[in-house]
């Protein structure tokens, strides 16, 4: 019987070695100068053929606003009800979660915030909108990555842990425009460490990653990915930037700017080649992309900002882009909240 005791106990211990194997694979890491590279961020795996959405709007410029001040856009529940009715089967909520969290001990979100946060994803979700849940505007993180990691993860150690038992059509989008001094390794590695956090209580769920200065097309080669299935890449497109932005009070450099026209065929050209530069990025890479934002300013001539909609949304379903406009009812908006009503010639150019 002795040898039987033996084998017992080196079948435990191979079993708890493959356990922390597989933890460690994960987070193992290669040194590269003074960044640390995530094993397997190359790997390719199978990945989802169709993502679980197609049309997504964003409800910009409310919960991102700074804590304690208010924007142009108040949030209110109805508003899901007219996206749903307008023939959107997704909404993007950007939230500012670093504002309710960065100053606290443990880093740990306001209670208060977040169930205001709750009564919106759960609303949304009874309507059966797929729910984009998106950590948007942690500035201090752009600036000061090593010194706000911390409170990036226990972020979505919370939130992983809150929404763990929703259904999958709530999707976490790990951050907004990783911008600054947050580039090229260094987002790689706080992205895995983000990846490996969820993944403890959301082993399921979709996420969305965007690559580096702004979720650039341009900067996709540089992104580096855990060998997870479950992970859509987004993308975001507002070139040429001098017309997307043109009178933009939000942007110093493009606010004095007006009456830019776009559509010659060069700029028409410029589009395609773009997006099918993503294209053969994701197919190399066994990739689902979402073209997560792209819109253009209300103080640009209505013509050519409704053929760049129009364009920008053909183009992106001819390469197999899921895509979400920006934004609901702000300056890129196409509602009214005054008049409630909606744009009738943008909403033609998104959904035909």
């Amino acid at each position: 019987m002795k040898w039987k005791h033996i084998l017992l106990v080196y079948i435990l211990i191979f079993i708890a070695f493959a356990g922390l194997w597989h933890e460690l694979s994960y987070r193992l890491t290669i040194k590269k100068g003074e960044l640390l590279i995530p094993l397997g961020s190359n790997a390719v795996s199978a990945f989802c053929s169709e993502l679980p959405f197609k049309r997504c709007i964003s409800i910009g410029n409310a919960l991102e606003a700074p804590k304690g001040i208010s924007w142009n856009v108040q949030m209110d529940k109805r508003y899901f009800d007219l996206i749903k009715a307008a023939g959107f089967d997704s909404v993007r909520i950007p939230v500012r979660f670093s504002d309710y969290a960065k100053e606290n001990p443990g880093y740990q979100i306001e209670e208060e915030f977040m169930s205001e946060v709750d009564g919106y994803v759960d609303y949304a979700l009874e309507l059966g909108l797929t729910v984009i849940l998106d950590l948007h505007h942690f500035e201090e993180l752009m600036e000061y990555p090593l010194e706000y990691s911390r409170c990036f993860l226990a972020i979505w150690e919370q939130l992983s842990l809150r929404y763990k038992d929703y259904p999958p059509e709530l999707i976490f989008e790990l951050l907004n425009e990783p911008q600054k001094n947050l580039k090229d390794d260094v987002w790689n590695k706080l992205l895995a460490e983000a990846v490996f956090v969820v993944r403890k209580e959301n082993p399921d769920r979709f996420l969305i990653i965007g690559p580096d200065n702004y979720n650039s097309l341009h900067r996709l080669q540089n992104l580096k990915l855990p060998d997870d299935k479950k992970i859509i890449i987004s993308i975001h497109y507002y070139a040429p930037n001098d017309f997307a932005f043109q009178g933009d009070p939000y942007h110093e450099s493009y606010k004095e700017l007006s009456n830019i026209p776009w559509g010659k065929p060069d700029e028409i050209k410029r589009l395609k080649d773009d997006f099918q530069k993503a294209a053969s990025w994701a197919k190399a890479n066994d990739r689902q992309v979402f073209l997560g934002e792209f819109g253009v300013n209300r103080s640009a001539p209505a013509q050519y900002r409704e053929l760049w909609i129009k364009m920008v949304r053909e183009h992106a379903e001819e390469v197999d882009f899921a895509w979400g406009f920006w934004e609901f009812c702000s300056n890129f908006g196409i509602y009214d909240s005054n008049t409630d009503k909606w744009d009738e010639k943008l909403m033609e150019a998104l959904i035909d």
